[in-house]
């Protein structure tokens, strides 16, 4: 390797070692009083997770979201933490009390929309994100937009009571 080519790799270097990490932050675990209310992402993404297990979403349809299929629409659905099973398998359990990941199941017009949300920042965002192994994979950070109330955090995908990755019978 001749030196004008040391001197590059030198400066890219660190640039690639940040992009290889952008996607993957530490999630927190967290109750469900502390993801409910209203979060706001950066481009008018707007989520308002209620304590009953539904939600209601908006603007969805930001570039970042655009690889997911959502609207732009008002939407709405159901939401789950993610419990653990054995080792190798989560499942969104309507059930479970805390998580660091939740999952989300779209109705209607808004079905095909699909990904998770990993509560980051020790609770104070929620990151969308369609792979496991990326905490905020699509690059949409969600912030709670009410000051004085705990911030939350959550993981998204597909339909309830799934495995992570794998689709149900019947499901597209």
């Amino acid at each position: 390797m001749n030196r004008t080519n040391l001197k590059i790799c030198a400066a890219l270097a660190p640039f690639l070692l940040l992009t290889g990490c952008v996607g993957i932050q530490p999630t927190t675990e967290v109750g469900v009083d502390r993801i409910t209310g209203d979060w706001v992402g950066p481009h008018g993404e707007k989520f308002t997770i209620a304590a009953d297990r539904t939600f209601a979403a908006a603007g969805l349809d930001s570039k970042s979201l655009a690889v997911v299929k959502c609207p732009g629409e008002p939407s709405r659905g159901v939401w789950a933490f993610y419990a653990t099973v054995d080792k190798h398998t989560e499942i969104s359990d309507e059930t479970a009390r805390s998580g660091s990941w939740i999952g989300l199941s779209f109705a209607g017009a808004a079905e095909d929309c699909q990904f998770d949300l990993a509560v980051v920042d020790g609770g104070k965002a929620l990151c969308a994100t369609d792979d496991a192994d990326f905490s905020c994979g699509l690059n949409v950070k969600f912030i709670g937009s009410h000051s004085g109330t705990a911030h939350r955090g959550v993981r998204f995908h597909g339909r309830q009571g799934l495995r992570r990755g794998v689709p149900a019978a019947g499901a597209r």
